[in-house]
């Protein structure tokens, strides 16, 4: 892969008109792919991807945190979720 592996992913609910920041996947060499649930409430949805890994449908498979750069790039490449978005949020916050 080509593309700069996202360090931080941020995980989104947009349920409730303001966007609320629901869960945070970061990614080093150290220490692999790691999660944290910001919100109770809908950071649920953030720990479910973690525990069963993410459709990356250009690939048509499903990607573990297990493969580091794979899950983080998946992570992004959700694009149909109604109340939720990730953003790449490597660089500092978006919101």
């Amino acid at each position: 892969m080509t593309d700069k592996t996202p360090t931080l992913v941020t995980l989104y609910a947009y349920a409730s008109g303001e966007p609320k920041r629901a869960a945070e996947f970061r990614w080093s060499e150290t220490d692999g792919v790691t999660v944290t649930v910001v919100d109770p409430e809908w950071g649920v949805v953030g720990k479910q991807f973690y525990d069963e890994g993410v459709l990356w449908r250009e690939q048509a498979r499903r990607v573990r945190p297990s493969e580091g750069p794979d899950f983080m790039h998946a992570l992004l490449s959700r694009t149909s979720m109604s109340y939720f978005g990730m953003v790449d949020e490597s660089d500092g916050p978006a919101v």
